[in-house]
């Protein structure tokens, strides 16, 4: 049985996605160790370094199937090393001893650095997949409610109206962000590393920098300027990156939950019957996806530190703090692989209730409206006059939970000076939403245009 949350079968779907657990599951890792390997010597026998026959057999053989992986375990325990058993057993599998020929040059820190950047990127690439599908369906709610009025909120309370649409926008002009940042990441951060012992390609010979580049770029990887071994700023940009990704749609999530809220009821994760919130209570339907956005994007977020801890390396290696990363990076990738799908499938399915959202504009009887009647008095008494009258009757009118309207005219200054004709324009928060429209359509249009770019 698994003894960790990504792992357990009651709770890893909670957490990640079953495509992200196979990107980096144990037999995946032992295949891009097999690949790293494949590539160096069938590079190798193109320059004439090795026999071209044991370059074959080493490809014909270089699959996880081929090995035993129960005594690759039991050896992992013997020699307290992680590749060296898996070396041993794949020499064993290979014929007319062209085993020997496996790992020509390189370190193991060459094998494990390109190995997990190679299920790295394969994971970053999903997770990129699925932040362009969440940004088509949050650009949809945009569009769709971009002149939906409802009430905008400051500190927890009702302050003046914007649109549904405006608010999406405002999560849809983060997302892209995120996104851009991702695409700058993929230019810097995915490489491999060949190049042996401390980084000076000794072990290669004299065509080390050749055999480098090759065997890295049949991987799919880009190639570094140098060795990597003690510079692991790159990791710690793609755990940076993923972190900001996810506490983008944590705080999407946090916004849904009180959206959903009994006493709000303006927008609602998309209910599937069947769905049970409650072990005691049937009526529940408990915001789980929002909530869900919040726990692992926070998780993501706290990988952060860690991974930060390993750049700080000693010489030339270093394996205290090397092996942070092989937890912290690998998690964070499958924790924001875990947002991103529940972030993508909630913007998708997400249910919006303008009736209720009209409602709510009701509930404080008028007075979100003070500040356009404020603004209006100003122009006849001094803004500064006008705030006190404004906010005497406001103050009035929330103790005594009364109409907003009555006690404006009931007020001799307001009754002096405005209609009663005016304040009913004043107070329609349909008249009041400023920009929110104009500004929502152009967001949307200007990321639909970066997106065709």
């Amino acid at each position: 049985m698994a003894a960790n949350m990504l792992d357990s079968m009651l709770y890893r779907n909670s957490y990640s996605t079953e495509e992200m657990r196979t990107i980096f599951d144990d037999r995946t890792i032992i295949q891009n160790f097999l690949d790293i390997e494949k590539a160096l010597a069938a590079v190798q026998a193109e320059l004439g370094i090795i026999p071209k026959e044991a370059a074959e057999e080493i490809c014909r053989k270089g699959f996880v199937e081929n090995l035993d992986i129960d005594e690759i375990e039991a050896g992992i325990v013997k020699v307290g090393h992680s590749l060296v058993p898996i070396l041993r057993n794949f020499q064993k599998k290979c014929d007319n001893g062209y085993g020997e020929y496996i790992h020509l040059g390189a370190t193991t820190q060459d094998i494990l650095d390109t190995g997990f950047m190679m299920s790295v990127k394969r994971g970053f690439d999903v997770i990129y997949r699925d932040a362009l599908e969440a940004e088509e369906a949050v650009l949809s709610l945009v569009d769709r409610y971009a002149d939906t009025v409802m009430a905008g909120r400051t500190h927890g309370q009702q302050a003046i109206p914007i649109t549904f649409g405006y608010k999406a926008a405002v999560w849809a002009s983060e997302l892209r962000r995120d996104i851009e940042r991702m695409e700058d990441c993929r230019k810097r951060c995915f490489v491999g590393q060949l190049s042996g012992a401390v980084g000076s390609m000794a072990g290669f010979g004299e065509q080390g920098l050749e055999i480098s580049r090759r065997a890295i770029e049949a991987l799919g990887l880009d190639v570094p300027d140098i060795a990597w071994h003690v510079s692991r700023d790159r990791m710690a940009e793609i755990v940076s990156v993923l972190a900001m990704l996810g506490c983008t749609f944590g705080k999407i999530g946090q916004e849904i939950v009180y959206l959903q809220g009994t006493e709000t009821g303006e927008a609602a994760e998309g209910f599937v019957h069947g769905a049970v919130g409650s072990s005691t209570m049937p009526h529940k339907r408990n915001p789980v996806a929002p909530e869900a956005l919040q726990t692992l994007s926070r998780l993501a977020k706290a990988n952060m530190g860690a991974t930060f801890d390993s750049m700080y390396q000693f010489h030339e290696r270093d394996g205290a703090a090397w092996k942070i990363e092989w937890m912290s990076l690998n998690e964070t990738v499958m924790l924001t692989g875990g947002v991103l799908a529940k972030g993508k499938k909630l913007l998708k399915n997400l249910d919006v209730f303008p009736e209720r959202m009209k409602d709510n504009l009701n509930l404080l009887k008028g007075l979100m409206m003070s500040e356009p009647v404020m603004l209006k008095l100003g122009e006849r008494i001094g803004k500064q006059t006008a705030h006190e009258v404004v906010y005497q009757v406001s103050m009035t009118a929330f103790e005594e939970q009364a109409d907003f309207k009555a006690k404006l005219m009931e007020n001799e200054v307001v009754a002096a000076n405005m209609t009663e004709a005016e304040l009913d324009d004043l107070l329609d928060p349909e008249r009041y939403t400023g920009d929110c429209g104009t500004i929502a359509r152009g967001v949307s249009a200007a990321i639909k245009e970066r997106r065709n770019q």
